[in-house]
């Protein structure tokens, strides 16, 4: 994973690219902390070049988030990447976060939301023909 730290004034934006997972997740919620002091900024987070985007990655953006709303702040999702943005979804959390696109880029389409309604059901999965044995323990 690679960080980028940009600062204008109160505004903050990381970008971040590469993979967010359980080895680096904790270090975005590290750096809002360190962003979040006055004068209260808005802090965007570029997440367009991200590549594999992990639960600790969802973890670490809503502990971010609750970090800099604690402070005064707010965080915005700046052209998450589909993985992102699909990961992010699955878990019920992308709409606990605005989103906003970078200058000159277009909008990226967004994956529709599955209604668990839809799922197919699927036959039981048995391993190589084995189903239905029983254990010989008493």
């Amino acid at each position: 994973m690679s960080m980028v730290l940009t600062s204008d004034g109160p505004a903050k934006l990381i970008t971040i690219s590469g993979e967010l997972d359980m080895s680096n997740a904790h270090l975005l919620a590290e750096l809002v902390e360190c962003f979040c002091r006055p004068p209260v900024p808005v802090i965007t987070v570029d997440l367009s070049a991200v590549r594999f985007f992990s639960a600790h990655g969802v973890s670490a953006l809503l502990q971010a988030q609750h970090i800099a709303a604690t402070a005064g702040a707010e965080i915005l999702l700046r052209d998450p990447a589909p993985c992102v943005t699909y990961i992010l979804a699955t878990a019920g959390a992308l709409a606990d976060f605005p989103l906003g696109r970078g200058e000159g880029r277009p909008p990226r389409p967004r994956p529709r939301t599955v209604d668990p309604g839809d799922a197919v059901a699927a036959p039981p999965l048995t391993v190589g023909g084995l189903h239905g044995l029983r254990s010989t323990r008493p």
